[in-house]
């Protein structure tokens, strides 16, 4: 019997925020645990209250309604050479918006190892041989305004994972919904995610199902700059965490806005490589915007995600 577990595991540890050791969607979903774009990872995760952009659809359908029309598309850099990457689109028609998107993994080239009998099997020694492997997802949902200040939504998720010659699919889904309170300076949020069967290469695993409970809120706008915090509590499987983030935005008289952001990431697991800390920052001019976030995982390395955006109906600053 041959294993290809290291790639998957140090991916697991140096990204997936509930932890390999968690069980959470084992590492058949990986896909589903990573953040899509650089400004929710810098957020630490907490987005479920915060945007109304296309990866809203990753977060909370229900934030999709009121969206502009924008599309928006990521590319990440993890350690032991995997590679990610995401685009997204919004379209609205009325109080109704849709969304659509779809977040690839590409594990690259994964050793394949051999139980090592001096180790009675519980240790793998390699073979020589590589294998590729991937995971898919396509995502398709939609947001209603019920009112002027309270949202709903859902999506539909189609899963693809390939490993070594082998595949599998799965389907999944969404349903979120949002409000808006003190004239839209506090937003709440919530969702439920990845209802679905379980999936996996060989061994089906039971996707990472989770619950999020969140807020945002605009606590300044002084001298030009406007500050958003978010938290959100976040529910995986048997798991329960708190995430945060603060985002600042300053914009000059040219209309050219920047931005900075941290979070914390409190589903990051004591022994994980990946860091509970996130930071990031990001420029909007015109219509386009730009970002980019930074995760360090220990003796990995670190990870490094860029996104780019175009909103077609006017600035391309954070949306709320």
């Amino acid at each position: 019997m041959r294993l290809v577990p290291v790639a998957l595991a140090l991916l697991a540890a140096a990204t997936a925020p509930v932890g390999a050791q968690d069980g959470a969607g084992g590492a058949s979903a990986i896909v589903l645990q990573l953040a899509p774009a650089p400004r929710p990872l810098a957020l630490g995760g907490a987005y479920a209250a915060l945007a109304r952009d296309p990866y809203a659809l990753f977060y909370n359908p229900g934030r999709l309604a009121g969206a502009p029309r924008a599309v928006a598309a990521a590319y990440h850099v993890y350690p032991v050479g995997v590679a990610a990457g995401s685009i997204a689109a919004t379209l609205p028609t009325g109080r109704l918006a849709l969304g659509v998107g779809v977040h690839y993994l590409d594990l690259g080239e994964v050793e394949v190892l051999e139980p090592d009998p001096a180790y009675g099997g519980q240790r793998g020694q390699p073979t020589g041989e590589t294998t590729e492997g991937g995971e898919a997802l396509a995502v398709v949902g939609a947001g209603l305004e019920l009112g002027p200040a309270v949202r709903v939504g859902a999506a539909a998720k189609a899963l693809h994972l390939g490993l070594a010659g082998a595949s599998d699919q799965g389907f999944a889904v969404d349903l979120g919904a949002a409000a808006g309170l003190l004239r839209g300076r506090l937003q709440l949020g919530v969702a439920v995610q990845n209802v679905g069967r379980a999936a996996g290469v060989g061994r089906g695993s039971p996707l990472p199902r989770t619950v999020r409970a969140a807020l945002a809120a605009d606590l300044a706008d002084l001298g030009g700059v406007r500050t958003t915090v978010a938290v959100e509590g976040v529910h995986v499987e048997e798991r329960s965490a708190l995430a945060a983030g603060l985002e600042a935005v300053y914009r000059n008289g040219a209309g050219i806005g920047l931005l900075a952001r941290a979070g914390f990431d409190g589903r990051v697991a004591s022994g994980d490589a990946a860091s509970p800390l996130t930071v990031g920052a990001g420029i909007a001019f015109g219509r386009f915007g730009l970002d980019y976030a930074y995760r360090g995982a220990g003796p990995l390395g670190a990870t490094h995600h860029f996104g780019f955006s175009v909103h077609l109906d006017g600035g391309a600053g954070p949306v709320r």
